[in-house]
């Protein structure tokens, strides 16, 4: 169980785990102070979930099998089948909200898309409002509410400007609402940087140490005028933002993301101003590789600090990789292309007898790791979503691109590149 504990970087921990039986059935408790946005990982396939505290939920996951052939993208997602929750229908609400909304989409694209019949809008508004009952708490009518608003910014030419007047200004920020939060990231996205109120000079001179003199020159825009929530935020959405632009100074940004992770005016902007810092650092080049314990094919526990001195590609595979071959393939001729510079590890969260068969046939002389379910965490550690996938970690022990792109051009430029160092 993952829980979302900012949804501005989706920056999210895990919360409990468990294991399923042969059935495939498990249970899980996790303690809820809030509504919050949760999700059920069963390997690394995900379903989204809102969670209300002191509920119960009975639900089925079904995950399609026979996807071996098809890439990450192509896989169809997990589904979720209710069966029973006392959760006062919390759940079922917000999925009804999205069924209506999205139908409503697809029903009157032309008119809405195309013909901008922005009026139209009236009906779903009043189809939402009959579908939203008297045992709703404010969490399911705010999720309608920007569910509409997010339909209303598409439909209507420049509407941005009135739905940050409507939804946003001198509104309370809800840091825990989904719609709210993509709506936000929709609407504030670069903001600072197309702002005809802000002086593009002075809010490129950003200086390490100059924060409050930098902060000053946000004031000549209405909406940044005060230390409220909403500008905090946007203020902090924006750093993240400049923190990739080549014109601004990335310690300063560092430095202002600092600040307001300890001086911003909410815990909960404080908390997402240091997560962003966190993301920054997040498998970024330099930083420590993951640590991990796992057996080779002959039982002998391994782990990271053993391959010091050397440097290594770890290669994520599974049970359904059919590409992974050729990646051996290549890798293999780039290996020896490099002179065997660097290690080659295959870290296999599934059919390691398989593996290990395959490459003694081949004659590939590389270890082979196995990543058991309960080591499944260390997926989450190196970000892995798909297979296969890898890593590149310098004799020092530190990351040193991750993930490694497995084409063969891009793959040589990247190796040559860290290699050299």
């Amino acid at each position: 169980m993952i829980v979302y504990v900012d949804l501005l970087n989706m920056h999210a921990k895990t919360e409990a785990q468990t294991f399923a039986d042969e059935q495939g059935a498990f249970s899980l408790q996790v303690n809820i102070s809030e509504i919050g946005v949760y999700e059920v990982a069963v390997d690394l396939e995900r379903v989204m979930l809102v969670l209300k505290p002191n509920a119960k939920y009975d639900f089925n996951i079904h995950l399609e099998t026979e996807q071996s052939n098809l890439s990450y993208f192509d896989k169809a997602p997990p589904a979720i089948l209710i069966n029973q929750s006392d959760d006062d229908g919390l759940q079922l609400q917000l999925e009804n909200i999205d069924r209506i909304v999205n139908s409503f989409a697809l029903d009157h694209f032309k008119e809405l898309y195309q013909l901008r019949r922005y009026a139209l809008l009236d009906t779903l508004e009043q189809q939402l409002r009959t579908a939203l009952n008297s045992k709703n708490t404010d969490y399911p009518e705010e999720y309608a509410r920007f569910k509409l608003a997010a339909l209303k910014m598409a439909v209507k030419r420049n509407g941005g400007r009135q739905i940050i007047a409507d939804y946003f200004q001198h509104h309370a920020v809800l840091y825990q609402l989904e719609p709210y939060m993509s709506l936000f990231k929709e609407l504030f996205r670069d903001y600072l940087l197309h702002n005809r109120s802000i002086n593009a000079s002075e809010l490129a001179s950003m200086r390490v140490g100059d924060f409050q003199n930098w902060r000053n020159t946000l004031r000549s825009d209405s909406l940044l005028a005060y230390n409220t929530e909403l500008a905090d935020l946007i203020i902090i959405q924006s750093l993240k933002d400049l923190y990739y632009d080549t014109r601004f100074n990335r310690m300063a940004v560092r430095n202002y993301l600092y600040i307001l992770s300890n001086q911003a005016a909410t815990q909960y902007l404080r908390q997402i101003a240091h997560n962003i810092l966190l993301g920054f650092d997040f498998l970024a080049a330099g930083t420590a590789a993951p640590d991990f314990r796992l057996k080779n094919t002959v039982n002998i526990n391994r782990q990271l600090a053993d391959f010091k001195g050397e440097a290594v590609i770890l290669v994520f595979v599974d049970d359904s990789c059919p590409v992974c071959e050729l990646l051996f393939q290549s890798l293999e001729a780039i290996q020896q292309t490099f002179e065997n510079k660097f290690q080659i590890v295959i870290m296999a969260f599934e059919r390691k007898a398989y593996y290990a068969k395959y490459l003694n046939d081949m004659g590939y002389d590389w270890e082979i790791l196995t990543i058991e379910p309960t080591d499944i965490i260390l997926l989450e550690s190196y970000n892995i979503r798909t297979f296969p996938e890898m890593v590149f970690i310098t004799a020092e022990g530190n990351i040193g691109m991750a993930p490694l792109p497995s084409e063969e051009i891009p793959l040589k430029y990247h190796l040559n590149r860290l290699l050299s160092k």
